[in-house]
């Protein structure tokens, strides 16, 4: 049984779900019923394994592994997103929507800020559902990848694995790797802030100033502003903690890359749903 199956097994042991196994692709298989509901929830908790890595000409050294549990309110675009002390790159879930409903998809999009460099967002979705291959370019040099696989569930998707790795302008690599253990729906719990109250003070600091620029999707140059912003902040932080290996340099370097995955689910949301940009590297 695949390690979705066995997330989902885990769920239906504790009464949440029918039974049944839910297939790794991101979309239902021939004939199977998914087990998990999303539906009517306002989130998900989510026992994961975290592990961050440094990678110097083909060499991978883990630096940190943690187990650990977090809990991930849907916001208002349907992504499952933790606060930013959990440390997670990215959304846990997705909420099913429209734009998610084909059976692969992909979005290219680009910025030109004011001082002529030019920003690319690739996304490939390879079965129905989120995206599962993500890569960002600064001025041409690959900055960002990112590869997720999602389990497929009623209403939405769970996370499979997750694997970021930021590429550093010094020739390392930091890889942040996220395993989901177990999943399951959940209500807010009590006297918890949304994830936009209590990310709201860090992205006020974080959002960079505005750029003259131009740019394809009009609608999004706030989304884009602020993931440059936050991915530029990520590179430096992790840059200065592979420098120091200080365990406060660790969290800030966590604590970027969760903003970071909060601007870029915002800067994806708004890509969807905008109408293809040729890509010029098709």
């Amino acid at each position: 049984m695949t390690r979705s199956a066995r997330i989902l097994a885990l769920v239906a042991a504790v009464g949440v779900v029918l039974g049944g196994c839910a297939s790794q692709d991101g979309s239902p298989g021939p004939g199977t019923a998914p087990t998990l509901s999303l539906s009517g929830a306002s989130g998900v908790t989510a026992d994961v394994r975290r592990t961050v890595s440094e990678v110097v000409a083909g060499s991978e050294t883990t630096l940190s592994t943690v187990d650990t549990s977090i809990w991930a309110p849907f916001n208002d675009d349907g992504a499952a997103l933790a606060a930013t002390e959990a440390g997670t790159p990215g959304p846990v879930g997705w909420l099913s929507r429209p734009t998610f409903a084909t059976s692969a998809w992909s979005r290219y999009g680009s910025f030109v800020d004011s001082t002529g460099v030019l920003h690319e967002l690739r996304i490939v979705a390879d079965d129905a559902g989120p995206g599962t291959r993500i890569e960002y370019r600064r001025g041409g040099r690959v900055v960002v990848r990112d590869v997720t696989t999602w389990a497929y569930v009623s209403g939405g998707w769970v996370l499979d694995a997750e694997s970021l790795t930021y590429h550093l302008d010094n020739g390392s690599d930091v890889r942040i790797g996220l395993e989901g253990r177990q999943i399951n729906v959940a209500g807010m719990p009590p006297g918890l802030e949304s994830l936009g109250q209590v990310a709201g003070a860090f992205h006020a600091w974080l959002t960079p100033r505005p750029l003259a620029a131009q740019f394809h999707f009009r609608e999004c140059s706030g989304d884009w502003l602020k993931w440059m912003g936050t991915a530029l902040l990520a590179e430096l932080a992790w840059g200065r903690f592979l420098k120091s290996k200080k365990p406060s340099d660790f969290k800030k370097g966590m604590a970027a890359t969760a903003a970071a995955g909060v601007a870029l689910s915002g800067l994806v949301d708004c890509m969807v749903e905008q109408p293809d940009q040729p890509d010029p590297g098709a």
